[in-house]
């Protein structure tokens, strides 16, 4: 699924938020354990990270023609 993205630092914020809720439930963790642990246990990164990652694959398929 293909997602639009212009860097809005306020649905970052909202996708965080659900990120880690559901590496909370996935995982069972509590809500003291931090983020950056959750996210490596997963083999994630955080969310603004993935989302300029999106970004510069989108202008690499742009720049090829595809």
């Amino acid at each position: 699924m293909e997602m639009f993205w212009d860097g809005q630092v306020e649905m970052r914020k909202i996708l965080q938020v659900w990120i880690n809720r559901r590496l909370r439930k996935i995982l069972g963790a509590v809500r003291t354990m931090p983020v950056d642990a959750m996210l490596g246990e997963m083999g994630m990164k955080r969310v603004e990270w993935e989302l300029e990652k999106k970004v510069a694959r989108w202008g690499y398929r742009l720049a090829r023609g595809k």
